[in-house]
């Protein structure tokens, strides 16, 4: 087990261990815990009520009781201690951390501070395929940050453990007085605005990272759900490819999970993170259909009936170009092996696609 291989138990501080209704599990620090809960972005009420009294009551038995908080002493295993003590130059570290979103790529985050100062975030993983996601997503801030794209976090380590365990850590300028944003607006929008003006490119279309997205789910159609109809699929990558074939196309960096917990506000600035998605030559745009359906999904608890009500009388070409991406991207990673939610959010998004392919 992953969590076994990052932390030492019996020793160190006392953390609480929360886990919540879908499986997702936080560890906690007794002492200064509202650093700690920067790493906790609730949007449920409940999760909202825990974030601003746990810190003030987790002392009490009834209420670590209550919300069925495990009490546990730990602290990092000595090889990542001293590797995070080397990269942020700092010898008392304290840590925080997110065992990660139930998944074929789950992976661990740990919130690094010093005192009430956030300091940055590992990811940690013992899957190799993790390991190939650090590499692209450090190799993707480099660019960014010489294409002089800002407030996004500078890679500072990527490598592996001697136990196996692969590591990717970044810096952050978040602080106790970050806000999280939960809707689309003006801070969003410039945001993308500038990643396309910084990182636009004319490009040939089959020298493209999006070219090369929907040639890869075109190979492997077979590996869709069952349920999926793949005709409408195939027909929808067909129509994609004869718009840009054999041309030159404007195409920029794509963040490919532009979601709200994804970004903090910071100074009036929005500071975007997880680019362990992202590609740098997509069509412009797509970033905002992946924030508008995984908010209505996630955040609203919309069901697939109201998400297709909403885009019913919607024309939206950017909408049939993410799908395909969104598709693709997960039918990679999953493999052609699905379980029932995964399968679930195939049959919308197929939904949605059929949809717009019926209008042309």
């Amino acid at each position: 087990m992953l969590f076994n291989k990052i932390i030492t138990f019996n020793s160190g501080n006392r953390y609480y261990r929360i886990t919540n209704a879908d499986g997702k599990s936080w560890l906690l620090p007794a002492r200064n815990m509202r650093v700690a809960l920067n790493l906790y972005q609730p949007s449920g009420r409940n999760g909202k009520l825990l974030k601003a009294l746990f810190p003030w009551l987790h002392h009490i038995p009834f209420v670590r009781k209550a919300i069925k908080a495990e009490t546990i002493c730990c602290t990092l295993c000595e090889e990542l201690k001293e590797l995070l003590q080397r990269v942020f130059k700092c010898k008392n570290i304290e840590f925080a951390i997110f065992e990660g979103t139930p998944c074929v790529h789950q992976k661990t985050t740990i919130q690094l501070s010093c005192g009430k100062k956030i300091l940055g975030y590992c990811k940690a993983s013992d899957n190799r395929e993790i390991l190939a996601l650090f590499e692209r997503e450090t190799a993707i801030l480099s660019q960014l940050a010489e294409r002089c794209v800002t407030d996004i976090p500078q890679p500072l380590y990527c490598g592996t453990m001697s136990n196996g365990v692969h590591i990717f850590v970044q810096s952050t300028v978040k602080t106790t007085k970050s806000q999280a944003t939960h809707t689309w607006g003006a801070l969003q929008e410039d945001f993308l605005a500038a990643l396309h003006k910084k990182t636009k490119q004319l490009i040939l279309f089959e020298n493209s990272d999006y070219y090369r997205t929907l040639t890869t789910l075109q190979e492997h159609i077979d590996w869709l759900p069952a349920n999926i109809n793949k005709v409408v699929v195939t027909t929808a990558i067909a129509r994609a490819m004869a718009e840009y074939s054999g041309k030159m196309v404007e195409f920029s960096a794509c963040h490919g999970d532009f979601t709200p917990w994804n970004m903090f506000v910071e100074r009036g600035k929005l500071f975007v993170f997880d680019f362990e998605y992202a590609a740098l030559t997509y069509p412009a745009g797509i970033d905002r259909s992946h924030f508008e359906l995984q908010t209505m999904r996630l955040e609203q608890g919309a069901d697939n009936s109201k998400i297709l009500q909403v885009y019913k009388e919607k024309e939206n070409t950017l909408l049939t170009k993410y799908l395909l991406s969104i598709i693709a991207q997960y039918t990679m990673r999953e493999k052609g092996v699905y379980d029932k939610e995964t399968m679930h959010v195939f049959e919308l998004w197929a939904q949605l696609l059929e949809t717009q392919e019926n209008r042309i």
